[in-house]
């Protein structure tokens, strides 16, 4: 069995010697002796077994079913009827993943291997949360450039790498957690389309909304509106409530501690010595 952490959580994940996790999920193992959290188990199977209990959500992609405060889950590719792979707790610390031999090949993709073991309910345990953003490194901080797929978070970006000499940490996603009194932007397994993923962590300087105009406009999003738009782009299991009720809460205590900006900009430096302006709200010219 490898041990893995990610965050503040660490587990152990047992499968069949000859199969490798994603190059990404490798830069978490750690050996240490620091106890194992959860164990997992991945079975490779020609098919998969029932879900157990009864079923409290259906989406075209995942269904989820609970019995005596265990879950298990059903996952498929929308557009397809056949699932891949089932998340099955047989105890609070001991989980069985199954997936099917079918889709071997797909054990490789980030995205597949990390929803076998359904990890944002472990980091919410720890206090933590996942953000799909852009992390970009800026001196002793991070930006984070959120916003929906497509919107042009990476592409901004990689502005701030050509004309400012930034840094990419991950072009996809970013758990997010306060650590003693600071909110940290720590590593993640899954960078998308970008490729880039770094297990580092920074605290955050702020986060950007981005938006497509011609011309560069911004500014700071009142607090609600900053709460709506993070509750949007945070991993939230919605079938469960109490999971709800603390993301909520969490987004609430960032909210009212880390600016959050709405910015819509073309893709030009120009849009980059905007948001500079933007930002020397909170940071001085020196510090970026």
């Amino acid at each position: 069995m490898k041990k893995y952490k990610i965050g503040d959580f660490v587990f152990g994940i047992q499968m069949e010697n000859d199969l490798e996790v994603p190059e990404n999920f490798k830069q978490f193992e750690i050996d240490s002796q620091e106890p194992i959290q959860v164990e997992y188990r991945l079975n490779i199977v020609d098919k998969l077994p029932k879900l157990r209990g009864d079923c409290v959500s259906k989406r075209q992609d995942l269904v989820v079913c609970k019995e005596e405060g265990l879950e298990s889950r059903r996952m498929n590719f929308v557009g397809m009827a056949e699932a891949y792979g089932v998340y099955q707790e047989v105890s609070q610390n001991q989980v069985f993943s199954y997936l099917r031999a079918d889709f071997l090949k797909m054990l490789k993709a980030d995205t597949v291997f990390l929803s076998l073991f359904a990890l944002e309910k472990r980091m919410l345990k720890h206090e933590a949360m996942i953000l799909h953003c852009s992390v970009l490194k800026i001196k002793d901080g991070v930006l984070l450039f959120s916003g929906p797929s497509g919107i042009g978070k990476s592409t901004h970006a990689d502005l701030w790498v050509k004309h400012r000499g930034a840094r990419v940490i991950n072009g996809d996603r970013t758990l997010i957690q306060k650590i003693d009194g600071t909110w940290m932007s720590r590593g993640w397994p899954i960078c998308g389309s970008s490729e880039i993923c770094h297990n580092e962590e920074y605290p955050i300087k702020a986060v950007i909304f981005m938006g497509q105009a011609s011309e560069n406009r911004g500014s700071k999003l009142p607090y609600f509106g900053a709460v709506k738009e993070l509750i949007s782009q945070i991993t939230a299991n919605g079938w469960d409530q109490k999971f709800v009720e603390k993301i909520w809460t969490m987004v609430e205590d960032f909210a009212a501690e880390i600016p959050v900006y709405g910015y819509s900009c073309n893709m030009e430096e120009a849009a980059v010595d905007e948001l500079e302006k933007l930002l020397s709200e909170i940071w001085s010219e020196k510090e970026l």
